[in-house]
């Protein structure tokens, strides 16, 4: 048994002008473009791929796209130390592919990623990659289409992964903060779930759809109750990503000046702890069942209900 890191996160993916939600673009984009073999190159030495990526009814009526992000990339090793001899120079270079398992749901297009080790993709990594692969796929397919008038052009996606944060995960990350001089939540267009929250939900289809825009923010600056901002940010169940600009604790400079910084949205989701007794590899059903007990993974909208509910009428075996 070892334990390992866990995310949830929430996968907003939309495609083309009509905003199709990702469930009825599984079996002709999505699906096809993780086990496509494109890969993204990081740098000369790393490249992030997905692998062992297959459309699964993993218990009855629940199905999901399961599989890993793999790094495959080359560690440099210039120094070894020795008690007997210290440290010495060397020049060393070792191939390696730590990778995480991950299981999409499609009844409500929540994630959970498991990390193998240190070095493993995290939700930042998987999210960049998912992008990435995604729109090469469509690009490639699109221009395959124009030699073949016959073959209909893709649409394109538009893809943010956030991570689901808890009011405690919030207030770790503010242990350090001394003030916050802005919340900014940047809103984009929702995987058939514009339902699920009556405040997100109505800036999505009457602001932001009316007035045809593919973004938007709203900005919150200086609030003062630190657990006002923690059960706000908690309460948008990565739907909306949230950006904080703050001031730090401690002493300040001779310009009289505190440090500041953002905190990003990948930095205030919360990581949580799972036992796994297989090989991570072949660890879904443990992984699975561990889900079950965690409460954005079983969220479904009333939107959801009725687009999975088509799903399952042409994948029902």
């Amino acid at each position: 048994m070892e334990s390992k890191q866990l995310y949830v996160a929430n996968i907003n993916m939309v495609f083309g002008k009509d905003e199709e939600p990702l469930i009825k673009r599984v079996d002709d984009i999505v699906v096809p473009a993780l086990q496509s073999g494109i890969k993204r190159k990081v740098g000369d030495k790393t490249k992030f791929i997905f692998s062992n990526v297959v459309l699964r009814e993993i218990t009855k009526d629940e199905w999901v796209i399961q599989g890993l992000i793999v790094k495959d990339t080359v560690l440099d090793i210039m120094s070894e130390y020795s008690p007997d001899t210290g440290l010495e120079k060397t020049e060393k270079h070792v191939n390696s592919a730590p990778f995480s398992l991950f299981i999409i749901y499609l009844k409500n297009h929540r994630m959970l990623l498991v990390k193998n080790q240190n070095g493993s993709p995290d939700i930042r990594s998987f999210s960049a990659t998912f992008k990435f692969i995604l729109n090469e796929y469509v690009k490639k397919e699109n221009l395959n289409s124009e030699q073949n008038t016959d073959i209909a052009k893709l649409p394109r996606p538009m893809i943010f992964v956030s991570g689901i944060k808890t009011a405690t995960s919030v207030k770790e990350t503010l242990k350090d903060v001394e003030k916050i001089n802005q919340l900014i939540l940047k809103f984009y267009p929702l995987n058939a779930e514009w339902d699920y929250d009556p405040i997100f939900g109505d800036i999505d289809q009457k602001l932001r759809k009316k007035a045809q825009s593919k973004k938007g923010r709203m900005i919150f600056t200086s609030p003062q109750s630190k657990e006002g901002v923690a059960d706000i940010i908690e309460g948008t169940d990565g739907v909306v990503k949230s950006v904080m600009k703050v001031t730090y604790k401690g002493r300040a400079d001779a310009d009289g000046k505190k440090r500041t910084g953002t905190i990003q949205d990948d930095q205030i989701s919360e990581v949580m702890s799972i036992d796994v007794y297989r090989d991570l590899e072949d660890a879904y059903d443990e992984v699975n069942e561990f889900g079950k007990s965690i409460k954005a993974i079983n969220v479904q909208t009333k939107n959801h209900i009725i687009d999975y509910q088509e799903f399952l009428k042409t994948h029902r075996k």
